[in-house]
């Protein structure tokens, strides 16, 4: 994960292969929100995950999650990248 952030912040660049998913009409974009949330003790060590649903349109939920400080040091290579807009 981290060689395909610090390398390039654009999908194409970062997961070539959704080119041609997109093409083949195998690439689902979400239109509108999803949600995120921090969950106490989420990871298998007890430590806080991040969590992320999304809702399909044909009623399908996809739940992902990672680890609070992996999810983090993306955050802080997005600042280094683009500034922290707040």
């Amino acid at each position: 994960m981290y060689d395909c952030i610090q390398n390039s912040l654009r999908w194409d660049r970062c997961w070539p292969d959704l080119i041609e998913k997109e093409k083949a009409g195998k690439l689902i974009e979400i239109p509108g929100s999803f949600e995120v949330a921090v969950l106490e003790g989420g990871m298998d060590s007890g430590a806080p995950s991040v969590a992320f649903r999304f809702d399909l349109p044909d009623g399908k939920v996809v739940f992902a999650q990672t680890s609070l400080k992996l999810f983090l040091s993306a955050a802080d290579l997005f600042k280094v990248k683009f500034g922290d807009p707040r």
